[in-house]
């Protein structure tokens, strides 16, 4: 089971304007691939931005690469309308060369836990139409790309 938690400051209309997108990327032939990714056409829009700094947040806290446990980059899509196809774009992202992983977690959720003034509320996607459901949880997309930088910034602490 795939469960997100989240407060409500992570819900949005659609992924893309309110959070960039975290791909994972080799350091071999960076450039490149960053390149590739912006010239997708699922990802039409995008500004790519290698990450500076830490690797847990996507704010500039440095003045080096970003690297991840792994000894990966990671490029935030920076995205100014919300984007169109997200499955589609996940798709093509993982079959790119240099393409370790990516933050979109398209069809894994299986709740989604909402902390919010009104309390806690319990979301889970609906078994009939699995197309319907990926829409629906577009807006809980973009909170689990915050949840895994939570996570790794307490791994660390421990």
């Amino acid at each position: 089971k795939f469960i997100v938690i989240v407060d409500e400051s992570k819900l949005c209309g659609g992924l893309g304007p309110t959070f960039p997108i975290p791909v994972e990327i080799t350091p071999f032939c960076h450039e490149h691939t960053i390149r590739t990714i912006a010239a997708l056409p699922s990802c039409a829009g995008c500004k790519p931005v290698l990450r500076m700094g830490s690797s847990s947040n996507n704010k500039v806290d440095g003045d080096e690469i970003a690297v991840t446990d792994n000894g990966n980059y990671i490029v935030d899509l920076h995205f100014t309308e919300a984007i169109k196809n997200v499955p589609k774009m996940a798709t093509d992202l993982k079959a790119l060369c240099g393409v370790v992983d990516h933050g979109l977690f398209c069809g894994m959720t299986t709740a989604v836990l909402c902390a919010g003034a009104g309390g806690v509320t319990v979301t889970a996607p609906e078994k009939k139409n699995k197309a319907e459901n990926i829409v629906k949880n577009m807006a809980f997309l973009s909170a689990a790309v915050g949840l895994v930088a939570v996570a790794t910034m307490i791994v660390r602490k421990r």
